[in-house]
């Protein structure tokens, strides 16, 4: 017998309303045997759930499905606990936070961002060739009471670039570079899109995500806590990670900037296995090309 996610994960007790459970459904933080899912996505005995929650993932596996909210000890029963121990507190001080209501920038905020970020390099190159033209007089530097500091302007969410429905990448493209064939769009949203071969994402699967305001340092903390190897990544001068795991054929690519950062997943099909190698080049390329068609 089959249930709800979010009503599972609701009714054992790893969001506290049913309501949570939907939104991180609908964010893209809960996914089903490695894949995204929806709020309705069913769950059966055997199933493998991860939630994102507060910067740690819990992961479970189900071994009893129910759909009303229960006691504590009686949740206990209806899954094992294989969730990673929480990152040490060395891992969560070092990650950025997001301000509390930073919500998305309008067009004009967007504007003025850039605009902000254009006068701190001015004012930073200004700064660097003064020293420079100091340093090479020979004077000792001499401080002006008078004259005002400039800070440094911290990141914004949501300031980094737009990309696009579906990281600017179609089905034809994400077919080609994965080589997945039969795949079709089940999910398209403001934040996530994913295609699927069979429609009941039991076979290959990949996904894009779009995460604003949420620091890439939470995600990648989560990557090497659930993924067998976990390394730092560049891509066209941008910082991010790559993560995979052999036996479950999943790759995942995030790319920061600034608040925000994006994160490619792909899932080869168990039946038929392929080298991680080629699913992470595949990554790799997705990711690339959705920075290069940003805005």
């Amino acid at each position: 017998m089959s249930t709800r996610v979010d009503a599972y994960i609701w009714a054992i007790r790893l969001t506290k309303t049913r309501s949570a459970a939907g939104a991180a459904c609908r964010g893209g933080h809960v996914r089903v045997n490695g894949v995204t899912a929806k709020p309705a996505q069913p769950v059966v005995p055997g199933d493998e759930i991860r939630v994102r929650l507060a910067g740690r993932e819990r992961i479970v596996e189900v071994t009893r499905t129910i759909s009303k909210r229960v006691s504590a000890p009686m949740a206990a029963e209806c899954f094992v606990d294989r969730s990673p121990p929480p990152p040490p507190k060395e891992i969560l001080a070092s990650q950025p936070r997001r301000d509390r209501g930073a919500g998305r920038p309008t067009k004009r905020e967007r504007r003025q961002l850039d605009r902000l970020r254009d006068s701190t390099f001015l004012i930073a190159a200004l700064a660097a060739v003064a020293l420079l033209v100091g340093a090479c007089s020979g004077d000792e530097p001499t401080s002006d009471p008078n004259k005002p500091n400039t800070p440094e302007a911290p990141a914004q969410a949501g300031s980094g670039p737009f990309f696009g429905k579906c990281g600017g990448v179609s089905l034809e493209d994400v077919v080609r570079i994965t080589g997945f064939a039969g795949l079709t769009e089940t999910v398209n949203n403001t934040s996530v899109c994913e295609w699927d071969t069979t429609g009941s994402r039991t076979g290959a699967v990949a996904s894009f995500n779009w995460y604003r305001g949420s620091p890439i340092g939470r995600e990648e903390a989560n990557v090497k806590l659930s993924r067998d190897v976990t390394n730092r990544l560049e891509i066209d001068g941008h910082q991010g990670f790559i993560g995979y795991t052999q036996s479950g054929q999943i790759c995942e690519v995030g790319i920061g900037f600034g608040a925000d950062f994006f994160e490619w997943s792909i899932r080869g099909d168990a039946a038929t296995p392929r080298p991680i190698e080629e699913i992470c080049d595949a990554a790799r390329e997705l990711a690339t090309m959705s920075i290069e068609r940003a805005s």
